[in-house]
């Protein structure tokens, strides 16, 4: 017997099981060419694959030894928001802007306007505190986010 009716792939498998092989093999070549797509037609890709953040920016910073007062900016994560020193005065601020601050809810900012309608505003941001729901903890996590003007 010749050596190539030996290695006849029809002694080994049958004809379902070489069309599968086939459906695979072509498959799998169709997934390397589609894979390697931009490289075989020289498709460029853009530099910026993903959306900047802030956080994107801190962590740059921190690979680049720069920098960066923690203290300035925070990020709440639920809003997705930066919020920046001195920038939510609370004798003007919305219940949507009083949310933005660390520790407070919608149930708290109601209080601080309910509060601020009944009492005339606050004079300093200290006043803050004799808000129900606002304590030494939460105004310390609040008081470099908070103003007053009159």
């Amino acid at each position: 017997m010749s050596f190539l009716k030996k290695i006849n792939p029809q002694n080994f498998f049958t004809r379902e099981e070489i069309t599968v092989l086939l459906f695979l093999i072509s498959f799998t070549i169709a997934g390397i060419i589609f894979k390697n797509f931009d490289s075989i037609f020289q498709v460029e890709k853009s530099k910026n694959q993903f959306e900047n953040t802030d956080i994107d920016s801190i962590l740059v910073s921190i690979f680049k030894d720069e920098k960066v007062d923690k203290s300035e900016v925070i990020i709440k994560p639920s809003k997705e928001k930066v919020l920046e020193k001195n920038s939510i005065d609370i004798n003007k601020a919305t219940v949507e802007e009083l949310e933005r601050l660390p520790g407070i809810g919608k149930k708290t900012a109601l209080k601080i306007i309910e509060y601020r309608e009944r009492y005339g505003g606050f004079k300093k941001i200290e006043d803050v505190m004799r808000v129900e729901r606002i304590g030494q903890k939460t105004f310390d996590k609040i008081k470099d986010y908070i103003k007053i003007t009159n």
